[in-house]
C-alpha cells in the first residue's frame, strides 16, 4: 500500500478547488495498464466506468473545448463603460438570455435571464430591472426565427423588445442575422473562441450568475444522427432544459467571430446583395426617365 496519495488538488483563481479522480491522474496507471484493462469489460462500460463519458447513449459533447477552469470566472462583472449583449433565445420553456460584455477580443458573459415560463415581456422586465440604467448601448443578438410574427397581433419578438426597450437611458442596437447558420458552423465557431489556436480562453462565463450557461457548455450533446444539436421536447427530462441559453450565446459569438468559411460566404453574400441593390435602383431610375417622357400615341 502506497503511503503517498496520487491525488491532485488544482485550485482555480476564483475560489473553487477541483479534485480530479480520473484514472489518467495517477502515475501508475500507464497506457499499458489502460489497455490490459480494457480487455476485461465493454466499450460502453468502459466509456461509462473509467472515461466518465456516456456519448455512447446521448451524443457526443458540443463544446468539447469548453473547460471549467480556463472558462469559468468570479472576477468578471457589469462594466458600465462598456455596452451590453443581450443575446436572445424566444423559448417559451425556458425563456433564456444571456447577458455579456466584450473586453478587446474576449467574452465575459456577467449575467442571464432565466424564465423556467415565462415571454419576452417578461423577460425585457428583467433586464430594465437590472441594467435599465446602462448609458451607452445595447446590442440584441438571437436567430432570424425570432422575427416571425404572431398572428394574434402581427409583432414580431424583436418587435416586442424594440417596443419595451426603446426610449430608455440606452441606445439599443438589433444585430439580427437574416437567416440562421447551421448548427455545425455555430457550435465551430464557439468552439474556437472557447479555447483559440495558441490555446487562450477568448470567453470568460461568471461563475455564479451563469450557471445554466455553464450547464449548457457540460451538457449540451449533438443529436446521434450529427449535423445538429439534441432538443428535448419531454418536459420531465431534465434535458428539456438544456440548449437555450447556449443558442443565444452563440449568435454573439457567431456574428462578431464566424468560422473561415462562413466569412467567405457572408462576404459573398454582401456582394450579391450590393449588386441587387445596384440593379434596383438602375431599374427605378429606367422607369423615371420612362414616365418623364410621352408614350407614342398619348
Amino acid at each position: 500500500m502506497r503511503n503517498k496519495s496520487v491525488l491532485t488538488i488544482l485550485r482555480h483563481k476564483g475560489g473553487a478547488a477541483i479534485v480530479p479522480v480520473h484514472y489518467s491522474m495517477d502515475p501508475e496507471k500507464d497506457v499499458v495498464w489502460a489497455y490490459k484493462m480494457k480487455q476485461r469489460s465493454s466499450d460502453k462500460d468502459w466509456m461509462w466506468e473509467m472515461e466518465i463519458s456516456f456519448e455512447t447513449t446521448v451524443g457526443a459533447v458540443c463544446f468539447e473545448n469548453f473547460s471549467v477552469l480556463a472558462n469559468v470566472s468570479s472576477d468578471i462583472g457589469y462594466d458600465e463603460e462598456l455596452p451590453l449583449r443581450l443575446c436572445c433565445d424566444f423559448n417559451v420553456e425556458p425563456m433564456a438570455w444571456a447577458i455579456a460584455q466584450v473586453h478587446g477580443d474576449t467574452v465575459h458573459f456577467i449575467d442571464e435571464i432565466y424564465l423556467k415560463s415565462g415571454d419576452v415581456v417578461e423577460a425585457c422586465e428583467d433586464f430594465l430591472d437590472r441594467y435599465g440604467d446602462h448609458y451607452g448601448e445595447v446590442f440584441v443578438y438571437g436567430d432570424a426565427s425570432g422575427k416571425a410574427r404572431s398572428q394574434r397581433d402581427q409583432k414580431s419578438n424583436y418587435d416586442e423588445i424594440k417596443l419595451r426597450l426603446t426610449g430608455r437611458p440606452f441606445r439599443l442596437r438589433m444585430r439580427v442575422p437574416t437567416k440562421n447558420p447551421s448548427n455545425v458552423n455555430h457550435v465551430r465557431s464557439f468552439n474556437r473562441r472557447l479555447r483559440d489556436d495558441f490555446g487562450n480562453p477568448k470567453i470568460l462565463i461568471h461563475a455564479k450568475k451563469c450557471r445554466n450557461l455553464i450547464l449548457d457548455m457540460l451538457q449540451v450533446v449533438w443529436h446521434p444522427e450529427g449535423q445538429k444539436i439534441a432538443k428535448s421536447r419531454k418536459r420531465d427530462d431534465p434535458y428539456f432544459f438544456r440548449g437555450h441559453l447556449a443558442d443565444g450565446a452563440m449568435a454573439l459569438i457567431y456574428r462578431h467571430w464566424p468560422t473561415r468559411k462562413e466569412v467567405s460566404r457572408m462576404a459573398n453574400d454582401e456582394k450579391r446583395e450590393h449588386k441587387n441593390r445596384g440593379n434596383r435602383r438602375k431599374r427605378a431610375r429606367n422607369k423615371r426617365l420612362i414616365g418623364a417622357f410621352p408614350q407614342r400615341g398619348s
